[in-house]
């Protein structure tokens, strides 16, 4: 694999195999990562739409807007939104920034599983975006995106062992047009910090090697070190199901947590755990101290405010660390506002507070 060397300017992340062990994909599937059965749902970048994003009125109408503007290519209007959500480092309330939200909008047609006709007008869109802006950086970021959702189409969501030499060489294809779409990007004078949040995504799938992937966070959190993106996918990439070693993830949380201190490490750690440990079957990240996360969750609502998803969220993981004192405060700010995101159905939501026996009956006066 051919090693670049990155600028100092700056998810849709796709849960993908290296490219270097395609041949043992087929033949060996020697370690974890081969017969994982992974779909979209699994990926981190999932995190703010399907785990604890932005679940206001104003970011929901921020999303609708963008992808208005977009579908009626209104690239100058595109362009000042982008400018000053990067530039004013804008964010929702809970912590989520607009700037990742606007790329959440303009990634893909609308799911993975949109017709080929759909994927290529929707690249084409972009293409015209950048003839029209060249020194732009916005849609050069947008169409590698745009790649990685086409690479990911292309391989499925099957065991590794299901896909197909065609599949897999088509995967290979479009995440180098990725990494191809950023590198020609570094020479733009405006940068962005989703260039590196996309590159990371790039490593993950071509399976870079640990030194190069971790120069990458390192360039990517000296350019813009509030950008908490950057440290689940670096998380993730060490989990033992990738590159990793059991422990080395929760290692990196709390260092990466120390090294920025305060409130503001407090809640990367608990925007790590979010990401990684819900609200799936199993905990990806086993090792995270829950005292640390509930510190995260107070210092997420003293500096950002607290969705009613991120209750949620806290909620199902409070339940399931058997953390009942802790679960009972959360069950009891939501109400009935219940998750469909978080909890899948009603049913699994009420499953969760009868558990714990939230739900006590009351008791005849004597």
């Amino acid at each position: 694999m051919r090693h670049v060397t990155f600028a100092s300017g700056t998810a849709f992340v796709v849960l993908l195999f290296t490219a270097s062990l395609w041949p043992q994909v087929f033949h060996t599937a020697s370690g974890p990562h081969f017969f994982a059965a992974i779909s979209p749902q699994d990926s981190s970048t999932q995190e703010e739409s399907n785990s604890t994003g932005t679940d206001t009125e104003p970011a929901r109408a921020f999303r609708a807007s963008v992808r208005v503007l977009f579908d009626h290519e209104k690239f100058d209007d595109l362009e000042r939104i982008a400018a000053k959500a990067r530039s004013g480092k804008e964010r929702f309330r809970g912590g989520s920034w607009k700037l990742y939200a606007f790329y959440e909008m303009i990634e893909g047609p609308g799911t993975l599983t949109s017709t080929d006709a759909v994927w290529n007008a929707h690249i084409e869109r972009l293409q015209r975006w950048i003839a029209a802006r060249p020194d732009s950086i916005t849609p050069r970021v947008a169409l590698a995106k745009a790649y990685l959702g086409l690479a990911w189409k292309a391989r499925g969501n099957g065991y590794a062992k299901t896909v197909t030499q065609q599949e897999w060489g088509v995967f290979k294809q479009r995440v180098q047009q990725a990494r191809d779409t950023l590198e020609q990007a570094q020479s733009l004078p405006q940068k962005d910090p989703q260039w590196f949040r996309d590159m990371q995504t790039v490593a993950l799938a071509q399976g870079w090697e640990r030194k190069q992937e971790d120069d990458l966070l390192q360039q990517a959190s000296s350019f813009e070190p509030a950008y908490f993106y950057y440290y689940y996918a670096h998380a993730n990439y060490l989990l033992p199901k990738w590159y990793g070693k059991p422990g080395e993830a929760e290692s990196f949380a709390q260092t990466i947590a120390d090294r920025i201190g305060g409130p503001e490490g407090d809640f990367v750690y608990l925007r790590i755990a979010y990401d990684l440990n819900c609200c799936k079957s199993k905990q990806q990240m086993p090792g995270l101290s829950w005292d640390r996360v509930k510190q995260g969750f107070a210092a997420q609502e003293q500096l950002y405010g607290i969705t009613n998803r991120q209750l949620n969220a806290m909620a199902f993981m409070a339940a399931r660390q058997g953390d009942r004192t802790f679960a009972e405060q959360m069950f009891s700010r939501i109400g009935d506002n219940w998750d469909e995101v978080v909890w899948h159905s009603k049913e699994k939501f009420n499953d969760s507070k009868s558990s714990l026996s939230l739900e006590r009956p009351v008791q005849a006066k004597q």
